[in-house]
């Protein structure tokens, strides 16, 4: 954990949030500024979280009312809304290491936080997380906030990153976890993982995993299941280091279970 903490001390957004086949490809929605000058508070229960959007890539946030922290973030629409937003900072300094992510849906007024930090008992990089299910205040609660979901278990997509990235099959395979398979020409390899699936508005998903016994990335996917387009991010230890970053993708429907012709 000391050396997993040494990387996080030294992550900079020059490190940790650019490069790599997956977040250079050219289907990741452009970083937006729709919320640069806003400043949103959020509850989740006993919880509150802050955020002042001061420029594209920069947020002041603060939670439970403490100290503000200023960061560099990631802002994305959702593929096909221009009123929901995917939310990705790393909280430098933090031990031990953190990033947030934020689905932020300003037309119902509800938010989802993951909560992330690296390391779980017994592997230093995997990452541990925690959901929440809030509002922006003001909104009114008349509207069920977020929740888990079983409506993409028994699905497929085949998603294409570009960018020189393999494709990849993500398979919902059930509740908690789900099963990739990461093509490239005639080859391919696959592993299970465990996840969790969260309704943000019909046809709008939130699907991540934690690559357990692996490299231990976290990955988070804003999904429009319409479009079958997706915005997401990164977060782990990498082999440069701190991965903080976003990503997207377009694909279609598949069988979950053929992979090629034969």
């Amino acid at each position: 954990m000391a050396d997993v903490q040494a990387l996080g001390d030294s992550a900079s957004p020059e490190k940790y949030a650019m490069g790599g086949p997956f977040s250079s490809g050219p289907y990741k929605p452009k970083d937006s500024d729709a919320l640069t000058g806003k400043t949103v508070d959020m509850t989740f229960g006993d919880y509150s979280l802050s955020c002042r959007f001061e420029s594209t890539n920069t947020v002041v946030w603060s939670e439970n009312g403490g100290a503000e922290h200023t960061e560099f973030c990631q802002v994305h629409e959702a593929p096909g809304y221009d009123d929901v937003f995917l939310i990705v900072f790393y909280c430098a300094g933090s031990k031990p290491p953190r990033a947030m992510n934020l689905v932020l849906d300003l037309g119902t007024g509800l938010v989802t936080q993951c909560d992330a930090h690296l390391g779980v008992p017994g592997a230093a990089i995997e990452v541990g997380r925690e959901f929440r299910f809030g509002r922006v205040a003001g909104a009114g609660e008349d509207i069920p906030l977020h929740g888990f979901t079983t409506e993409l278990v028994g699905k497929a997509v085949t998603w294409h990153y570009g960018g020189g990235a393999p494709d990849v099959r993500h398979i919902y395979t059930m509740p908690l976890y789900y099963t990739y398979i990461m093509i490239r020409g005639d080859q391919c390899w696959t592993a299970s993982n465990p996840a969790d699936y969260i309704k943000i508005r019909d046809d709008l998903y939130v699907f991540s995993f934690v690559e357990e016994r692996q490299a231990g990335l976290q990955s988070l996917f804003l999904i429009n299941m319409k479009e079958i387009h997706d915005v997401g991010a990164f977060f782990g230890v990498s082999v440069k280091g701190i991965s903080c970053k976003t990503l997207g993708a377009v694909g279609e429907l598949a069988e979950p279970y053929e992979v090629f012709e034969v």
